[in-house]
């Protein structure tokens, strides 16, 4: 398994001279659309696409629950989904309350799987490719 990249020209523009400088730059494909994924699954199990729709909804759903709701959904096949909070600290207990809460967003973890595996892959530089401005 590789990952290609392409070399991108890039200004970083946190310095004051705003140097020009070169990165590798992974490339990216088309995202995965949802009918994509079930037409795939459908056909690696031979199951109706129909049952696989409604396989993937109620897990989606059942994800969405149990995180919302403070649960940590674990999949041994890749990792665990869970919901992460960021707060404003507080110099006293009293001052300490769900208003000091600035965000809340789902966080995934990888399994050591699939983290090894992502470390493992290959880079490769794209070939029909070259320096973009």
């Amino acid at each position: 398994m590789a990952i290609k990249y392409r070399i991108a020209k890039v200004k970083l523009n946190y310095l004051e001279e705003k140097p020009e400088v070169y990165k590798v730059q992974q490339l990216t494909y088309p995202v995965i659309t949802e009918n994509a994924l079930i037409e795939y699954i459908s056909r690696s199990t031979n199951l109706p696409k129909s049952t696989v729709l409604s396989c993937v909804t109620a897990i989606g759903q059942a994800i969405s629950f149990f995180v919302i709701n403070g649960h940590r959904v674990s999949f041994t096949a890749f990792g665990a989904f869970y919901l992460k909070v960021s707060t404003k600290v507080a110099k006293t207990f009293d001052e300490c309350k769900a208003d000091t809460v600035k965000k809340t967003t789902i966080g995934f973890q990888s399994n050591s799987e699939l983290t090894d595996l992502a470390r493992r892959v290959e880079v490769q530089k794209q070939t029909t490719l070259s320096v973009t401005e």
